[in-house]
């Protein structure tokens, strides 16, 4: 391996993202959910903690 490289560089962009966690991938579902909930009220600021709670149910259901 050459000097200064790293495990992330070297391997595949297919392999990398097969190794991501459960944990994360979870949360990048909540993260999706309340993003489409924010979008589906017309993108209105100001509710992104009900949303955020809105999307955890949503995913945990």
């Amino acid at each position: 391996m050459a000097k200064g490289s790293n495990t992330a560089d070297v391997l595949a962009p297919e392999l990398y993202e097969q190794v991501v966690s459960a944990s994360e991938q979870h949360a990048e579902e909540i993260r999706l959910a309340a993003y489409y909930l924010w979008e589906s009220k017309g993108r209105n600021n100001g509710s992104d903690v009900e949303d955020w709670i809105e999307a955890l149910e949503l995913v945990n259901d």
